[in-house]
């Protein structure tokens, strides 16, 4: 039981932050989306699993450093990096640089069950969705980009199936392979043109408060590193 209510805890938290890219299909747009874009979601929760605390981007403020590392990756729907998220709810305020021509994919509501013996798929989607509905039901979310609220097709409602995480020793989870399903309202950002950005996210009422800052520099290069 205290594992299953960590992880609900920690989803709870998880809002906005910088990564490492991952390549996989085009992200759907709308209010429910799965396929593709339930891969990412997936994709996303081993990603922020398996980072030791030391450089894990979802802890505090930063700089650039192993927060901000990251060798893009491409396939045919271009290069994407992950936003990810923080474990406060005090302000944090964040700098990175990422490399031109990148699409940006994080979440703005996320619950991650992990499962007791014999529940099946379909009932933690259940779970996970009547929790998510919750979280949005009291919510108000504010995302901008440069000042500007991003438009509403933008965000994307997506759940998993069964998948696996590996969280490594020092990770912000006992170490050890975790079964999960996750659903969330997710944001996919375009490429943003060479030069400076400022996103910031905003969140109240979903029994959580977040009030983040990111400023990054996009730079051409095959690769970008945080500075």
């Amino acid at each position: 039981m205290a594992r299953r209510i960590l992880m609900l805890v920690l989803s709870i938290v998880l809002a906005l932050g910088l990564a490492a890219p991952v390549a996989l299909g085009q992200v759907g747009q709308g209010a429910k989306a799965s396929g593709k874009a339930g891969e990412l979601v997936a994709a996303w929760w081993q990603w922020a699993l398996s980072k030791p605390a030391e450089e894990n981007p979802l802890i505090g403020d930063y700089s650039g450093g192993p927060q901000c590392d990251g060798e893009p990756v491409t396939d045919v729907s271009g290069k994407k990096w992950f936003l990810g998220g923080s474990l406060s709810e005090d302000p944090v305020v964040r700098t990175c640089t990422a490399p031109v021509g990148t699409q940006f994919f994080f979440p703005v509501v996320n619950v991650v069950i992990v499962p007791f013996p014999g529940e099946t798929e379909e009932q933690l989607l259940e779970q996970a969705n009547e929790v998510l509905d919750a979280q949005l039901a009291g919510a108000d979310i504010e995302v901008t980009v440069d000042g500007r609220t991003i438009k509403a097709k933008r965000l994307v409602r997506a759940d998993t199936g069964f998948f696996t995480a590996e969280v490594p020793e020092g990770g912000l989870l006992d170490p050890g392979s975790y079964q999960l399903v996750a659903a969330g309202l997710w944001a996919t950002l375009p490429p943003l043109p060479p030069g400076e950005h400022t996103v910031h996210f905003e969140i109240t009422g979903a029994g959580f408060d977040q009030d983040i800052t990111y400023h990054l520099t996009v730079v051409k290069g095959k690769s970008a590193r945080g500075r």
